[in-house]
């Protein structure tokens, strides 16, 4: 099937990818901006896949549905919040239950030791951002919580994981939630004042999704 094809995942993406930053000051923007993350679902739905990525797939849907909403107009920003924010939280969650069916889950202790760190990073950066957020601080602040949840769970499963239960992409998935904070962090760098180039900020967060998703299928893709 055509998509469990390398080539085709990874090429879509690329172009599906594209394709936004080209039309994206067009009125086809509301149009071509859920795409990539449409894409991803749909390879997710016709691939060979973990117990746990039926909570990433209601991640994915969340994630796309937000993203048209947000393209909608300052009007629908508050509402879109809901599924955009949500669709994080169900990423993290998708972690955790994967994390939770490996064979070497991690110690109170070492848990302890990924959050701590992460928290006071999240913390650091938005108290360093909050007077410039003014009106917006508080949804910084929601950002900031989830991206340490995000990471936090992340992490965890990666590090859970004996090297000979599951393959290496359990790291891409770390690389691929990295990349959706990054967008969380410029988002906020960019409400705070400080334009951040738009299709940076969109890219990060396209190709997080995509690595995330791509590490919750098994190892029977086609490469042909």
């Amino acid at each position: 099937m055509i998509w469990q094809q390398a080539w085709f995942r990874w090429g879509g993406t690329a172009l599906l990818c594209l394709q936004y930053s080209l039309l994206r000051e067009t009125e086809w923007s509301t149009w071509v901006k859920p795409l990539p993350v449409i894409f991803w679902w749909l390879v997710v739905l016709y691939s060979p896949k973990r117990p746990a990525a039926f909570w990433l797939q209601c991640s994915l849907f969340a994630a796309f549905v937000g993203d048209i909403m947000l393209d909608l107009g300052p009007d629908w920003l508050l509402l879109a919040t809901i599924p955009f924010l949500g669709s994080t939280a169900l990423l993290a969650f998708a972690l955790d239950r994967r994390m939770r069916r490996n064979p070497g889950r991690l110690s109170l202790s070492r848990e302890w030791v990924i959050l701590v760190p992460l928290a006071l990073l999240a913390v650091g950066f938005h108290a360093s951002l909050s007077q410039q957020l003014a009106h917006a601080a508080a949804m910084g602040a929601v950002l900031m919580g989830l991206s340490v949840l995000l990471l936090w769970r992340a992490t965890a499963a990666a590090l859970s994981c004996k090297p000979e239960a599951e393959d290496p992409r359990r790291w891409l998935a770390v690389l691929g939630c990295c990349g959706i904070v990054a967008n969380y962090v410029l988002y906020s760098v960019d409400l705070a004042g400080n334009p951040m180039p738009r299709d940076l900020v969109i890219q990060v967060y396209y190709w997080g999704q995509a690595l995330v998703a791509w590490s919750f299928l098994t190892n029977s893709e086609q490469r042909t």
